[in-house]
């Protein structure tokens, strides 16, 4: 999902938690001071609490110990004219519109917010004009212009705009008064906050009625303003009554008249509220707390460093690692305290370093209780990737699909984007005729498991690279590891048959790196297969030769699903 799609899902959350405190608790009282922090603080909290560096609020499983629930069968090619099922690849109208769905619903929204955002705009340009086109003059820091005709009076930051003939005297001193009142107190900057608000995420309709309560809890502010002021309160109520309502208005000012008439006569006719229910407005804390939990709640899970190395994340509580040329001793020191804690040693016998202080020669040991692992790398250095999940662990020159981006980048970084088996581009699919659906079924349609690995028993993970070059066409297909050749060559020549993707409007280059698992069921309830062979794009499952083995499309594969049992 967008980002900018989980921060407005975010803010949204805690303005509706905001606003129903407000209405439920606070909405009929009369300590308007407080109403409006309660209002301010649902803009502002609600827009800030989702930029905050929250803990992402994470719910794990204890997997389960059973066997590997493979359902994904692939015919050899002694069995291919007769067991082979034709998937055809079928396209739709609306395709393309799926494929760029975020991109278009982001566009949508961004447009909405600035044809807001202008129109607003608009409004501040007016306001300008009418100061220019009235009769100015300034008292007591305010200043005040006179507009004949204006159809109401309001104002705005530090000026007053009002029809000195419109009025009689006494209805035109409760108008300046009561504006008076929204100036002082810097009420259009609370108008200012919720408008620019609004704009922002107007699909949320919380945010217009908080607007709203916000507007007419000012109005109230003002006219308690004028009443602890003046000797004839009733006579300015009256006055709130035979002030017209016509014409447009601006929205991001403050209106004498505005539609809130009754309410405002209502409230100042009530009984001041109780001192001591003051104590409600402390619910305002919890309303935070759960706030905070809701948002830490839908915050994306993602990797994180271990003990601030850069060269360690754990990810759905497995760790991954890498060591690039640039990692440093210190770098070292701090990775084998964090193995160690996790019940890992790391050894290193040998580690040569140039003149500029990078790695050229190294051997590089993991044990565990259950496994161990070692990798040496002579001048010129690989990149090392290693993860270590509780029952198995790996290492090599090639990251396993389930490693963390950020490791994958940083690798590239150190390494001048020398490292192999990392896909540059992790949208190059909805370039593919068809979609995901069309690049799945491709692989389903072509994969066999050759017949002679199936007698010799071989089974792992094949690692496949290729080039999508700017006009769509594939080139450099390479296999960057094998357990056996005839597997390698299969994967190679399915890769080879894919169609040319669409043109890149940037024009770059996407080296995308593919896995495949074939796995051989042995007939006794197990598998025979690779180290993380659950963790590949495509899952290939053949038999041992006494079995014979079907095909289905590869849409009811687990195909880069991370959370798939496989």
């Amino acid at each position: 999902m967008p980002t900018l799609f989980i921060y407005i899902l975010q803010a949204s959350c805690a303005m509706t938690l905001f606003y129903l405190l407000y209405i439920s608790c606070f909405k009929k009282e009369t300590f308007y001071r407080y109403n409006r922090i309660v209002l301010l603080s649902a803009f502002i909290f609600s827009a800030a609490l989702p930029l905050l560096p929250l803990p992402a609020l994470r719910w794990t499983q204890k997997p389960t110990e059973s066997a590997s629930p493979v359902n994904v069968y692939f015919s050899d090619n002694a069995h291919a004219s007769t067991q082979t099922t034709t998937t055809a690849i079928v396209s739709h109208w609306w395709d393309p519109l799926t494929q760029h769905a975020a991109t278009i619903l982001v566009t949508v929204y961004t447009a909405v917010v600035v044809l807001l955002l202008l129109l607003h705009m608009l409004q501040l340009l007016k306001i300008r004009q009418l100061v220019r086109a009235g009769n100015v003059y300034t008292r007591n820091n305010i200043r005040y212009v006179q507009l004949p005709g204006i159809t109401a009076p309001f104002s705005f930051l530090r000026t007053i705009f009002f029809d000195p003939n419109a009025h009689a005297h006494t209805e035109l001193q409760h108008v300046l008064k009561h504006e008076e009142a929204h100036v002082q107190q810097y009420h259009s900057a609370d108008m200012l906050l919720s408008a620019f608000y609004c704009c922002i995420c107007w699909i949320n309709p919380f945010a217009w009625r908080c607007k709203r309560a916000l507007q007419l809890n000012l109005e109230f502010l003002a006219d308690e303003a004028v009443i602890q002021t003046t000797d004839a309160p009733d006579a300015y109520q009256y006055s709130l009554l035979k002030i017209g309502l016509a014409g447009s208005r601006v929205t991001i000012v403050n209106h004498f008249s505005k539609s809130f008439i009754k309410n405002r006569i209502l409230m100042m006719n009530k009984t001041q509220s109780p001192r001591l229910r003051t104590w409600r407005y402390l619910l305002l804390l919890p309303v935070l707390a759960l706030a905070a939990g809701l948002l830490a709640a839908t915050a994306p899970s993602s990797a994180k460093n271990d003990a601030g190395s850069k060269y360690l994340a754990t990810e759905k509580d497995q760790l991954y690692g890498v060591v690039t040329r640039l990692t440093t001793d210190e770098d070292f020191a701090v990775m084998k305290k964090v193995l160690l804690k996790k019940g890992i040693t790391l050894h290193i016998p040998t580690l040569k370093r140039n003149e500029n202080g990078e790695i050229t020669d190294i051997e590089f040991k993991l044990t565990a209780e259950r496994w161990s692992m070692k990798e040496t790398s002579g001048n010129p250095f690989d990149t090392y990737f290693f993860y270590c999940f509780p029952k198995e662990g790996g290492i090599g020159a090639f990251p396993v699909k389930s490693c963390p981006q950020q490791l994958l980048d940083l690798a590239l970084a150190e390494s001048n984007g020398a490292v192999k088996g990392i896909t540059t581009d992790s949208t190059f699919l909805n370039r593919f005729p068809g979609g995901e659906s069309a690049y799945r079924k491709t692989f389903a349609k072509n994969v066999r498991y050759p017949r002679a690995s199936q007698q010799n028993k071989a089974a792992g993970v094949v690692m496949l690279q290729y080039k999508i070059q700017p006009n769509g066409t594939i080139n450099d297909i390479e296999v960057l590891q094998t357990p056996d050749k005839a597997l390698g060559d299969e994967v190679k020549r399915v890769t080879g048959l894919l169609p040319t993707f669409a043109a890149d409007p940037s024009g770059k280059t996407v080296t995308v790196s593919l896995r495949i698992s074939f796995m051989l069921d042995n007939g006794a309830g197990g598998y025979i297969k690779g180290p993380d062979a659950d963790n590949a794009d495509v899952i290939v499952m053949g038999f041992l030769p006494k079995s014979i083995s079907f095909i289905q499309p590869l849409a009811l594969s687990f195909f880069d699903d991370p959370s798939s049992p496989c």
